[in-house]
């Protein structure tokens, strides 16, 4: 994807109406400036360039950010830097260019570039530019504010798709090399939607959920069955990955409607013809306003469609996502433990599980890896056991005085006790000395940031190249590991679900709930084949409560025994094999 910060082009008495205003994006001058210029592009660009910048901008593929002088400043942004990566890894930065026309042509000008691959001094160099183009994105430099394209002016410039087709494709394969069979899942499960219509496709993480509904997007379009489509989810992570994957998969263009991103307008204003990507949390307002011969017409995509069953979310989408021709459900764990009504809501909205391939499945055929499996008993401390009496006093209490409390209500006291101890730290340690090699490439998950904190007091005993990432951190940290700028990821909830990260070969779990569901989704962290470790096998270090009685007797022991479910099952796990 290419990223451009630009000035845009202003008088200078609007250049000092824009610097004294405080939300520089919704100001008229900047519309009207950004206005002529796509007028502009409309008249002095060939069709061809104009309709390739078009398709660029709707897919994904461009993205373009306002930049205003800021401070002291009271000139253009003129500044020329930029970098260009590979698929491997390396890059190359440069600082100053000409401008493309016949007076800077006949200027002075020079330009200089740094290359990552040559040596460790020209390596930092790069990550100097990249780290600078980082702050004007991001708008962290002070001297310049920085906005996105305000949605109008996109939406003027995506228009000119409609002078012609999409003017590149994505590379298809080779016509003689035949299809890799392990992946042929993906196709049968094409097969059951498109003749089931609705429904969830239940496949593990890593076996190609995204790949295979995009599939089936391309095979409706392509049989004139839908004219528009809705994909959604939570997180920005993901709504940004399966924005890159649209990017140039998508047969139609793509809107969006999640984080700062306001396009949803547009989607409902026509939404034939295209498609929008939108968080569920936007989902229910976006679906009341659409029209309905379009939605009778149309494709939903729900990935990790567990969390549609939520009780405020089924209440807001009652009705709004069965009317849709097309309906289709994506998860590696669909069925929502201990909640009954939110697996018959996702039923009756999406439809019930018609395909499935699981872990088992993936590890069998190569798709992914072995795995290794660790459990470090702990034991309860007094203070853990008197935090667990309390809890039941207090639901039996509530019980006696007529106001019971569900009994999940308890055993999620009881497991935050559990997931919280301290008394895990000292196995984990004596584990760490004897195998510190177990923080490379590590995602460790906690249950808050507090115990992280005690964590990483024990990780600095071997190695500083760690981060954390929780709710408040910047995101960066996950692009960061991604690229191996660190070693381990200490974490909560935030990468558990259909982030792509490859290379990690470890995972820890301080903290594991009861449910399978979040358990599968972080052990799909690790089992991903990584092409630049085909011998990779991936290590579990989980931590089960001793058998050893450790909890009062008139304590719900249910926790006690889920650890050891998961115990059973991770070793039953780790025994599949590929096979040849």
């Amino acid at each position: 994807m290419a990223r451009i910060v630009a000035s845009p082009k202003l008088a200078a008495q609007d250049w000092a109406a824009l610097r004294q205003g405080n939300d520089a994006q919704n100001d008229p001058t900047l519309h009207t400036a950004l206005s002529r210029t796509i007028e502009e592009l409309a008249s002095d660009f060939t069709d061809d360039t104009l309709t390739a910048l078009a398709w660029a901008v709707a897919d994904g593929l461009l993205e373009f950010r306002i930049a205003i002088p800021a401070g002291d400043l009271d000139g253009d942004f003129h500044d020329k830097f930029g970098q260009f990566h590979d698929a491997d890894g390396n890059a190359i930065a440069f600082n100053g260019s000409p401008n493309d026309s016949e007076r800077a042509f006949r200027n002075y000008e020079s330009i200089s570039c740094f290359y990552s691959w040559l040596d460790e001094r020209e390596s930092k160099r790069v990550d100097s530019e990249v780290e600078r183009f980082s702050r004007v994105w991001s708008n962290r430099d002070a001297n310049v504010r920085v906005y996105p394209l305000p949605d109008a002016i996109r939406r003027n410039l995506v228009q000119f798709v409609e002078r012609g087709p999409r003017p590149y494709r994505v590379p298809a394969a080779s016509p003689d090399k035949a299809p890799d069979p392990k992946w042929r899942h993906q196709k049968e499960a094409l097969t059951v939607f498109l003749e089931r219509t609705h429904g969830i496709l239940a496949m593990a993480t890593g076996t190609g959920k995204t790949r295979t509904a995009i599939a089936i997007l391309n095979e409706l379009k392509d049989r004139d069955a839908i004219s528009m489509a809705v994909v959604t989810m939570s997180g920005t992570d993901l709504l940004d990955q399966w924005r890159r994957e649209l990017a140039t998969k998508s047969p139609f263009p793509v809107y969006r409607a999640y984080a700062e991103y306001k396009e949803q307008q547009q989607f409902i204003n026509d939404p034939r013809g295209s498609l929008l990507l939108v968080s569920r949390q936007m989902l229910p307002a976006v679906l009341a306003r659409l029209p309905e011969a379009a939605v009778r017409d149309g494709l939903i995509i729900c990935d990790e469609v567990h969390g549609l069953g939520s009780e405020g979310l089924a209440r807001s989408l009652k009705g709004l996502v069965k009317p849709f021709k097309y309906r289709l459900g994506l998860s590696a764990t669909p069925d929502r433990e201990y909640d009954p009504e939110g697996n018959q809501f996702i039923e009756d909205e999406i439809g019930p599980v018609i395909f499935e391939f699981g872990l088992e499945d993936a590890i069998e055929r190569g798709i992914l890896c072995e795995l290794d499996y660790v459990p470090l008993e702990y034991t309860l401390s007094d203070d853990d056991r008197q935090a667990i009496r309390a809890a039941i006093k207090s639901y039996h209490a509530r019980a006696r005085a007529g106001q019971p409390a569900s009994p999940e209500d308890l055993y999620r006291q009881i497991a935050t006790v559990r997931k919280s101890t301290l008394t895990k730290l000292a196995p984990f340690d004596e584990y760490l000395s004897a195998y510190p090699a177990l923080l490379r490439r590590c995602l460790i998950f906690v249950d808050n940031k507090e115990y992280g904190v005690r964590v990483q007091e024990l990780l600095l005993t071997v190695t500083g190249r760690f981060h954390t990432y929780f709710a408040d951190d910047d995101r960066e940290q996950l692009v960061t590991f991604s690229k191996g700028g660190t070693d381990c990821l200490v974490t909560c909830h935030r990468i558990s679900e259909g982030i792509d990260i490859r290379s990690v070969n470890n995972v820890v779990l301080f903290a594991s709930s009861r449910a399978k569901l979040e358990t599968i989704q972080r052990l799909g962290r690790c089992l991903r084949i990584d092409d630049a470790n085909p011998g990779k096998r991936a290590l579990v270090v989980d931590f089960v409560e001793s058998t050893d009685k450790s909890v009062p007797s008139d304590a719900d022991d249910t926790d006690q025994s889920a650890d050891e479910e998961r115990r059973q099952w991770f070793e039953l796990l780790a025994q599949v094999r590929r096979k040849p």
